[in-house]
């Protein structure tokens, strides 16, 4: 084998590695959203990093996702008062939380119900 050869095999091994994280992490991932949704039967989000171990952003951004695949309807979701903001509350679930794990208030209920019907046309 001359050197070339090795670079090579080298560069393959090293794409396998990468190969096999990522399917470890999407096996980890799946793990922790399974574990996730059986929680928020019984737990508010804010919950979840103490029932978890999991950090809260990664917790609220696996939320988030199940939000979009189990409440993906606009009419799953309406627009409360809450102080000075509004807040989109789910029919079935607890307040609405983006793709960034953050809770999203809004200074009008016209601004709340845009963005209901912005993110899921």
């Amino acid at each position: 084998m001359n050197g070339l050869d090795s670079y090579y095999d080298g560069l393959l091994a090293e794409h396998q590695r990468s190969i096999d994280e990522r399917a470890y992490q999407a096996e980890q991932h799946d793990k922790l959203k399974e574990q996730i949704i059986e929680l928020l039967n019984e737990n508010h989000p804010a919950e979840l990093e103490r029932l978890t171990g999991v950090d809260d952003t990664t917790c609220k951004k696996i939320v988030h996702e199940i939000y979009m695949n189990n409440f993906n309807d606009p009419n799953c979701w309406h627009v409360e008062r809450s102080g000075d903001i509004w807040v989109i509350y789910g029919d079935s679930t607890d307040e609405w939380i983006d793709e960034n794990g953050d809770y999203r208030g809004f200074d009008t209920k016209r601004e709340a119900n845009d963005y209901i019907k912005e993110t899921f046309k």
